[in-house]
């Protein structure tokens, strides 16, 4: 199988950038993702607390189903704050190591990049020069 997506391995900080925003992103997603079913299990299941509990003379298996739907609104209420405290420890994680990946590159690699590319730049004017200079004389003494 061939990758399409070059992964960025010519340094560490462009991969700490770049995972570091990648933790973030999904860390995101999945903050909506658990407050999303957390709220959908809130909504069916108080309907059918509320549901149950009209009635007047309760049967032993609608008490059951009573004390489990209680139960069940209890622990996806408290699922629901551990998965947000996790989420936020992996989406600090992220976006720390996504600013520090960027501030790096950007400190350290990008201008000695940026040198690099001016002296390579220099060096081809100075080539074109020295070609330029040298061609009127192979003319004038080849003819």
């Amino acid at each position: 199988m061939e990758s399409r997506i070059p992964v960025p391995t010519d340094n560490i900080f462009k991969f700490y950038a770049l995972f570091g925003l990648l933790l973030f992103v999904f860390a995101c997603g999945a903050l909506i993702y658990v407050t999303q079913s957390t709220n959908e299990l809130v909504f069916t299941s108080y309907v059918e607390l509320e549901t149950l509990k009209e009635q007047k003379t309760p049967s032993p298996s609608v008490v059951a189903k009573i004390a489990m739907f209680e139960r069940l609104l209890e622990i996806g209420l408290q699922s629901k704050e551990m998965y947000r405290y996790v989420i936020a420890f992996f989406s600090g994680i992220g976006f720390w190591l996504s600013v520090y990946g960027f501030w790096q590159w950007h400190r350290r690699i990008q201008p000695v990049i940026d040198e690099m590319q001016r002296v390579q730049l220099e060096l081809a004017k100075l080539q074109l020069v020295k070609l330029q200079s040298e061609q009127p004389n192979q003319g004038v003494g080849g003819a």
